[in-house]
């Protein structure tokens, strides 16, 4: 699945200006020439640079206290699978980041569709070794190194008040709406992460074209990870029936192939033998 996660910041608090976060989400084009910068991009546009960033997230942050955050941190990255899939192309993974958060304004059930909610988006190619990856770990890589292999992935600052600077949108939040009246969701909001991520898998799914198997579902993996032993039970009973189907169909197409392999090579014989006795017909006829 793709993997979505949001957080506060990767750099410093959420609670002042985004200032830090954008200059740190700028690195990599810190490296290139100006005319080859990654321009940032939201719902409708693809050429908003940092400046505007900063000014649109801090200017959005109407009622709010000091200590409070004014945006999070949305990440979005696909597995080398699906980006092998979309040919590794930012602009499908732009638009896939844009179904995300279309997804992300509908979770909070206040109506919101995905020109509700401000947010900034930056595709960044590169990922660095933590000091928390088994890699680091074990001494094979050094913190900061480059991972190999395609890396592609979205990054995107979302301010926590909507367009218009009036409702509070927090995905943070521990409500999630199960057994609260629509009344209380819309006054307390509420944000059901597990639900988004489902969405989000299913919308990569339905946009790309892509057939997920089980094993690489979001669902599957939550439950191997948070689940009761009964549901992980059950989830690997389907997996091995999963499998099974996955092989009886494999040995069908074998057989099928093997089929059509035999029908080929008897043609060819009948072919040479064809060719064989008209050779013998003409002989015959030079010969008399």
């Amino acid at each position: 699945m793709p993997h979505i996660n949001i957080t506060s910041s990767s750099s410093g608090s959420n609670a002042g200006s985004c200032g830090q976060l954008v200059e740190y989400l700028e690195k990599e084009n810190n490296l290139k020439a100006e005319y080859k910068a990654e321009l940032w991009f939201n719902q409708g546009r693809d050429d908003i640079r940092a400046q505007e960033v900063r000014l649109g997230i801090d200017s959005n942050t109407a009622k709010l206290k000091q200590h409070e955050a004014k945006f999070y941190l949305v990440n979005i990255s696909p597995s080398q699978r699906e980006l092998e899939h979309i040919g590794n192309d930012p602009q499908k993974l732009k638009e896939y980041a844009r179904g995300v958060m279309a997804e992300y304004a509908a979770n909070f059930q206040k109506g919101l569709g995905p020109d509700d909610v401000k947010w900034y988006g930056k595709v960044e190619y590169n990922r660095g070794y933590k000091w928390t990856d088994p890699e680091v770990k074990q001494g094979f890589s050094q913190r900061g190194d480059l991972k190999s292999g395609r890396q592609m992935h979205v990054q995107i600052i979302v301010s926590r008040k909507d367009m218009q600077n009036q409702r509070l949108l927090s995905p943070l939040t521990n409500h999630r709406g199960q057994g609260k009246s629509a009344e209380h969701g819309h006054q307390f909001g509420q944000f059901n992460r597990v639900e988004f991520k489902e969405r989000s898998e299913l919308a990569f799914d339905q946009q790309m074209g892509y057939r997920r198997e089980l094993e690489e579902s979001f669902r599957y993996q939550n439950t191997m990870s948070n689940g009761t032993v009964q549901e992980k039970a059950a989830i690997m009973l389907e997996l091995r029936q999963v499998e099974q189907t996955r092989q009886l169909q494999l040995e069908a197409a074998l057989r099928q192939q093997m089929e059509q392999a035999r029908k080929l090579e008897l043609s060819l014989q009948q072919h040479q033998g064809i060719e064989r006795e008209q050779g013998r017909s003409r002989g015959l006829g030079i010969g008399l």
